[in-house]
């Protein structure tokens, strides 16, 4: 009985392999300068999809109401849907805006306590005091200018697309 080794063939790079590195590219180009419009993109995207399924409610309601069991519950739910799907619409710049307060806060508040909680053991003098100023001043940036985790996120982002380009090009 003969034995036969079967060897793996040699990768060819296709054209669907840089694909994913200029989608994180203009990803992550997108979440550093843009991180504001692109997370109401998201909340416009979520609207519609949200939307969507209150009218795929209705058509099913419509469809089942007279077996259905519960066939009001198909009828609450298209219609709490469409509200919710129209007000993530209306109030995507709100929400953009409070998640930015909310995280910049976040970060001022754990900042400043670990900050005044490495003073008060008297260990300022290290590499901590420098991460927590760091969170300080990321929430200052988060609350005044941008979502500084979508921009750092953005940054890791494009960081990967370089590594597969020079992956692919080897």
């Amino acid at each position: 009985m003969k034995t036969e080794i079967i060897k793996p063939k040699k990768e060819i790079k296709e054209a669907r392999s840089l694909l994913n590195p200029i989608i994180y590219l203009v990803l992550g180009l997108l979440l550093m300068f843009k991180s504001n419009e692109v997370v109401e993109l998201l909340f416009y995207v979520l609207g519609i999809i949200v939307i969507i399924y209150g009218i795929k409610s209705f058509i099913v309601y419509y469809q089942n109401k007279e077996i259905a069991q519960f066939k009001n519950i198909n009828l609450t739910i298209a219609i709490a849907s469409v509200i919710i799907g129209v007000l993530l619409i209306i109030l995507s710049g709100v929400l953009e805006a409070s998640i930015r307060y909310v995280l910049g806060f976040f970060f001022i508040y754990m900042g400043v306590s670990r900050l005044l909680t490495s003073i008060s053991f008297n260990e300022y003098k290290n590499f901590g005091t420098i991460s927590n100023i760091v969170l300080i001043a990321l929430g200052i940036y988060s609350i005044f200018f941008s979502n500084a985790v979508l921009i750092i996120i953005g940054g890791i982002l494009v960081l990967n697309a370089i590594i597969l380009f020079i992956e692919y090009f080897k």
